[in-house]
């Protein structure tokens, strides 16, 4: 199946980079998507009991933390079914402890744990359910990925998934843009078109970008959706594996609830940047004090 699936994942590369495709039943047996009060998320399975998306998922409009009934999770599908039928419950789901939804969207990542298992290696007729498998490598500028995932909502319910050509964009050459206003840390990634593009809006978190046909990131956010210069911004997941990881294990139970309240930024995962400047600061404060004693 694996080899199928880098096959379709190169036929999706002969695409111009501002179309989308109409996916088949079985060409990416690992998307899933999540529907929540009239709200919807891309998704990709992890496992027989976990899927991966967006942080912004777990929150409601005024970023307070969802209880797990209002979510419904449809997995071997390319169209998305008016009501809950044929969906997975969720039992519980872990938000980056470091993501804070009032500034930058960084760290924009969680782990979805299903009340039920996923019907993974399913024997046809049934659609074919696969764990995905995470890119941890670097990828260079003008690489064209794959971005796949339902378009925003209520669009989800009738047009089926989609797949569509991304190329990285270097992360200087993104952050110059007014759109993302120097926000890309080293842990996100820009991709996308500087043309119209009505695939990437912000409703829609989560979606599944692919490189060399693993999946290199998740869509975390793009602040004017699908207009000119404005491409997508990714949260680059071989900065996350070890905190998927835990997330599997994890046995305690978030309540619903607020959020902690803006404030000083999180500190962002995987920016070298910062740690260099809080390292300066602290340099000069000590040699500042010396000449005052």
């Amino acid at each position: 199946m694996k080899i199928i699936f880098a096959i379709l994942l190169v036929f999706g590369l002969a695409i111009g980079p501002a179309v989308s495709q109409n996916a088949v039943l079985g060409q990416f047996p690992s998307h899933a998507g999540l529907v929540f009060l009239g709200r919807f998320c891309d998704a990709t399975v992890l496992n027989n009991r976990h899927v991966l998306t967006a942080a912004t998922c777990g929150l409601s409009e005024t970023n307070e933390r969802l209880a797990v009934g209002v979510y419904s999770l449809f997995v071997g599908v390319i169209n998305i079914p008016a009501g809950t039928a044929g969906s997975i419950g969720i039992s519980q789901f872990y938000i980056h402890e470091e993501y804070n939804p009032f500034y930058e969207h960084w760290n924009n990542i969680a782990v979805f744990r299903t009340a039920a298992d996923i019907p993974i290696n399913s024997v046809p007729p049934a659609a074919i359910i696969e764990p995905v498998e995470i890119y941890d490598r670097i990828v260079y500028d003008g690489l064209n990925c794959v971005l796949v995932g339902w378009n925003s909502a209520p669009l989800h319910q009738t047009t089926p998934l989609q797949h569509q050509v991304q190329p990285i964009f270097s992360r200087s050459q993104c952050n110059a843009l007014a759109a993302v206003s120097g926000s890309l840390l080293d842990s996100m990634v820009c991709a996308g078109t500087l043309t119209t593009n009505p695939m990437q809006c912000p409703n829609n978190p989560g979606g599944a970008l692919y490189c060399r046909g693993a999946l290199f990131a998740i869509m975390s956010h793009n602040r004017i959706c699908g207009q000119p210069n404005a491409p997508g911004v990714y949260t680059q997941l071989r900065f996350f594996e070890d905190w998927i990881a835990r997330q599997l294990n994890r046995t305690d139970t978030p309540p619903a609830g607020p959020t902690h309240a803006p404030g000083h930024p999180a500190p962002p995962v995987g920016d070298t940047g910062s740690a260099l400047m809080s390292s300066l600061f602290i340099l000069v404060s000590l040699l500042a004090l010396r000449f005052l004693v």
